[in-house]
């Protein structure tokens, strides 16, 4: 049983609840990322020593585990970014629509009171927010959306490793299956370059 070195007894991060979160802190933590804790903080806080983060670290976490997370965190800052873009967005989007509003209450304030020569200025200024709300809303049509590649998904990753180990293991699969992801332009290579 994986964590069992020796004592029988099961290592105690992977019957913790927040397991999860305790791996992605101390991958993120290794990155220099936000959401990350040093492995001395990690230890400090669910009440281990460092030396057992180290440990778990070492035996526990794989490299496949590690790229998904970072995959995850570069996925979850963009869409956090593009989020805050789109809210800025309608912002703007309202402020010029209040505008509007407001100078439309002016005309027809103006249009009450007979005054000819205001209404007629304020009428420019309208058509002027409403150019540059029509400029904007060209501009800004769509919303912001993340875009995700086959690459950085962790089924991806696992995916290529399965690949890798069937191919170590039936070696005369290799040649067959290179040629047919070449026929269909995949690559199935390793961050290296190197093909699998």
């Amino acid at each position: 049983m994986a964590g069992n070195k020796g004592s029988g007894r099961p290592n105690t991060i992977n019957i913790h609840p927040e397991k999860k979160t305790i791996i992605k802190q101390i991958v993120l933590g290794e990155h220099g990322m936000p959401g990350g804790m040093s492995k001395a903080a990690v230890a400090r806080r669910i009440g281990l020593s460092p030396e057992t983060i180290t440990r778990y670290r070492k035996d526990h976490i794989t490299e496949e585990m590690v790229r998904a997370i970072l995959a995850d965190a570069r996925i979850e800052k963009v869409e956090a970014d593009t989020e805050i873009l789109n809210d800025e967005r309608m912002d703007v989007a309202r402020t010029y629509e209040s505008l509007a509003r407001r100078v439309e209450r002016l005309i027809t304030k103006a249009e009450d009171n007979e005054d000819d020569g205001f209404a007629l200025a304020a009428m420019e200024g309208l058509r002027k927010v409403l150019r540059d709300i029509a400029t904007m809303h060209g501009k800004m049509a769509t919303d912001l959306s993340v875009s995700v590649t086959l690459s950085e998904s962790p089924e991806w990753v696992t995916l290529k490793q399965i690949i890798r180990d069937v191919c170590d293991e039936v070696p005369e699969a290799r040649e067959p299956f290179l040629r047919r992801m070449r026929h269909h332009v995949l690559s199935v290579s390793q961050e290296s370059g190197d093909a699998i």
